[in-house]
């Protein structure tokens, strides 16, 4: 595991401004859903290694990491002026972030969300949470072991990522 900051990493979608509309409910859905993506992105590209350890919730909007959320809600305009610094990551976090924004950028929080609630252990762990009567967070905890056994969902978007930038790279297309 790296000794990488989630928060780092939403700075750097922030930086590309990837969380529009910025400083926004939908901004800050859009960031949760590209660090889940990319979390997901490195573990299949990684052979099940973990690009941070906090552990995401399953939140209404799907997939949360809460302290992020938090932070972007009560003090975006630091992490905003965080981000216009460079950041430095290594070389494979980098290009795990790069394939995020490229296949997931151009999507909207709510198409981002939707694609999300395709984990079974969204569901899973959103209605031990108790959405109908209390939501406890402590319970909406998603255990990484869980999210493992649902990579091969990740790993069927990287090969269909990947054949279409072959056929692009191609000389006959």
């Amino acid at each position: 595991m790296n000794d990488i900051e989630p928060r780092t990493i939403a700075k750097w979608f922030i930086a590309q401004n990837l969380d529009k509309p910025a400083n926004t409910i939908e901004g800050n859905i859009k960031i949760q859903k590209l660090l889940f993506f990319s979390q997901l992105i490195y573990m299949c590209k990684n052979n099940g290694k973990l690009m941070y350890k906090e552990q995401f919730n399953a939140f209404e909007n799907g997939m949360v990491l809460e302290k992020v959320r938090k932070e972007y809600l009560k003090s975006y305009n630091q992490l905003k002026l965080e981000a216009q610094d460079e950041i430095q990551l290594p070389d494979e976090i980098i290009e795990t972030l790069n394939i995020t924004k490229e296949i997931f950028g151009q999507c909207s929080a709510d198409e981002l969300s939707e694609m999300s609630h395709q984990f079974d252990c969204w569901l899973k762990y959103f209605k031990k949470s108790g959405i109908k009567n209390h939501y406890d967070k402590s319970k909406s905890v998603v255990p990484y072991k869980e999210l493992e056994k649902e990579l091969y969902k990740m790993q069927k978007v990287l090969y269909a990522y990947e054949v279409s930038k072959n056929i692009e790279d191609s000389e006959d297309y």
